[in-house]
């Protein structure tokens, strides 16, 4: 699969054998200057966003608390997609064009609305996905239809199960992992698609998995994204919805934050949130 300029690739998954494959997610290449991911095949439009602080511990086995207060939240009353630039910003900007606040200050570089500096995509940190997508209640979102090209599609038996069993899990997780061309791996083309096997080695030991992924190639960033999905189990108050999970700019010594976004916003107070919607925004 190759992704050049401005074309978009769509992920889709098929929930389990002879049901319709839903899309989920869509990759579009920003013509060498990095790439977006989005989620427009769901009716959801508003969303609770923010910049998650995370430490050293996170490279340890077993769940973290994370205080509430410390969480730079924001709202947003339109869709936001997540840019991952060449240079090493990542930020939350508007599906359409102008709705939300985004981009630097051209003095100081600081984000104007919400975003980060993590690694370029000359040396993007693999260790983890840079970017992962998670969706429940697949139903809400729209079927795949032959006419949709060019998309990749994951059937029921390249799933991957995160502690869980098939009849427990209730979410789908897209990994999207960023590798510089330099280091990926033989291409096997496997009914059609681009796969490359990789050994994923967590942080916190030495326990190592191999996984396949599908690839994309952003020919103008000389980086290839590999894809795979996870099932797993999640709580969410919404019966249907995603999750938009951006990069991070924390190491093994250093905390930082990583990038959030959830659609629907159900559940959660607007209240003492400032809003990312571009009228909304109050002047700095």
């Amino acid at each position: 699969m190759i992704l050049s300029g401005k074309r978009d690739v769509t992920i889709a998954v098929r929930p389990a054998v002879d049901h319709p494959a839903r899309k989920i997610t869509k990759i579009v290449g920003l013509g060498g200057s990095g790439f977006s991911v989005l989620v427009p095949y769901h009716k959801a439009q508003n969303g609770f966003l923010f910049k998650m602080p995370v430490g050293p511990s996170v490279h340890t086995p077993g769940p973290h608390d994370i205080r509430s207060v410390d969480f730079v939240s924001f709202t947003a009353d339109d869709r936001v997609k997540l840019s991952y630039h060449t240079d090493g910003f990542a930020q939350f900007s508007g599906e359409r064009p102008g709705r939300i606040t985004s981009g630097r200050d051209p003095k100081t570089g600081v984000p104007k609305g919400l975003g980060l500096m993590t690694h370029p995509l000359t040396s993007p940190i693999w260790s983890g996905p840079s970017v992962a997508v998670t969706a429940w209640g697949l139903d809400e979102f729209e079927e795949i239809e032959d006419g949709d090209r060019p998309h990749i599609l994951f059937e029921p038996q390249e799933l991957y199960y995160r502690g869980c069993a098939p009849d427990e899990a209730n979410a789908w997780m897209i990994s999207i992992y960023a590798f510089p061309i330099n280091v990926v791996p033989p291409v096997r083309f496997v009914q059609g698609s681009a796969v490359i096997d990789v050994t994923v080695a967590p942080l916190s030991g030495p326990l190592a998995s191999v996984v396949q992924m599908k690839i994309i190639y952003l020919r103008k960033e000389k980086v290839f994204l590999g894809l795979y999905v996870n099932r797993l189990i999640a709580s969410f108050r919404s019966k249907s919805g995603w999750q938009l999970s951006g990069p991070g700019d924390f190491t093994l010594n250093k905390e930082g934050h990583v990038l959030g976004a959830v659609y629907p916003r159900d559940g959660v107070s607007k209240d003492g949130k400032v809003s990312l919607d571009r009228k909304q925004l109050p002047m700095l």
